[in-house]
């Protein structure tokens, strides 16, 4: 009660300025159990490659092998699994049966809800999972160009596409804020799944936390809000622009997506409900972006929203 920082600070190993700002916006308790949260061990979780099997396919392959595989609650292509070495010792991954995803990166794939033949821009994408999410679920019909600033990482998406026999992707070194370039009014659907302070993901980098600073955070926003300007610019009239981040400050969230809008008045939320899973709080998605937090869903935690 004297001092709430220090305490939850001391016995849950996180920065002071992190449980400073938590406390101010979750509350005692909230900020508790995200402390907790973050300090268990995160679900190791795959997702189908629904191009080449079915969920059930891939339970019984893994169990074959000896691994231990269940259902996640709200990805419908998602599987927890337990009980190997080492992924690429099996059968099933070799085969391309699944990729490494966690569920809620897999959410954010549902979001986009790409038709098939449609024609997408993936602006932010090594190493390539959610766009070859974006690929199943277009049935490998259509073109996905996914891009990254990062050359090198370029292999990463080759090499995930070639796996999972993905044929819909072609892998583009290119820097999202200088779009639209050629790309201009051309995108049925665009993603920017932007780089961010991660604090969504902190269960999976045990060290992380103790490298981020509030001061790198003036800057991210100024970098996200960059790429969705020039973003914008890629999406055809009626064609549909979704942001995402593994974070869950406010200013990267959801301020980041009400002062777009306020740029871009040509845009506008869209309702989520037909595409995201029903156990979800239905008046966020209502809305047209839902921010999801490690300790209420276990899963990582993330930002996203629909706009068309």
């Amino acid at each position: 009660d004297d001092d709430p920082v220090g305490h939850i600070s001391l016995k849950y190993s996180h920065p002071t300025w992190m449980v400073e700002r938590w406390l101010r916006e979750f509350g005692i308790e909230e900020t508790i159990a995200m402390c907790r949260a973050n300090n268990a061990n995160a679900p190791n979780t795959v997702r189908t490659n629904t191009l080449r099997t079915n969920r059930d396919e891939l339970v019984a392959a893994l169990r074959e092998e000896g691994v231990a595989a269940q259902k996640t609650r709200f990805a419908p292509e998602g599987l927890e699994i337990r009980g190997f070495v080492s992924l690429r010792t099996l059968t099933a991954y070799r085969r391309g049966l699944f990729q490494v995803q966690d569920e809620s990166s897999m959410l954010i794939g549902h979001a986009v809800n790409p038709a098939p033949g449609s024609h997408v821009l993936d602006v932010c994408s090594a190493p390539g999972g959610k766009a070859t999410h974006l690929a199943q679920l277009m049935r490998d019909d259509g073109t996905i160009v996914a891009m990254d600033i990062h050359p090198h990482k370029l292999a990463l998406i080759e090499e995930n596409c070639r796996r999972l026999g993905v044929k819909s992707v072609e892998a583009l070194a290119f820097d999202a804020r200088e779009l639209p370039g050629a790309y201009a009014g051309r995108a049925d659907y665009t993603l920017v799944d932007a780089p961010c302070s991660g604090l969504g993901v902190l269960r999976r980098r045990a060290d992380a936390r103790w490298r981020k600073e509030a001061a790198q955070l003036p800057g991210l926003v100024k970098l996200q809000e960059a790429i969705l300007d020039a973003a914008a610019a890629t999406v055809r009239p009626g064609g549909v622009l979704v942001y995402s981040t593994c974070t869950i400050t406010r200013e990267e969230n959801q301020e980041q997506v009400e002062k777009f809008l306020e740029r871009h008045p040509d845009f506008y939320l869209e309702d989520l409900r037909p595409f995201m899973p029903a156990l979800l709080p239905e008046a966020e998605l209502a809305r047209g972006h839902i921010q999801v937090l490690p300790h209420t869903h276990g899963m990582d935690g993330f930002f996203v929203a629909r706009m068309r």
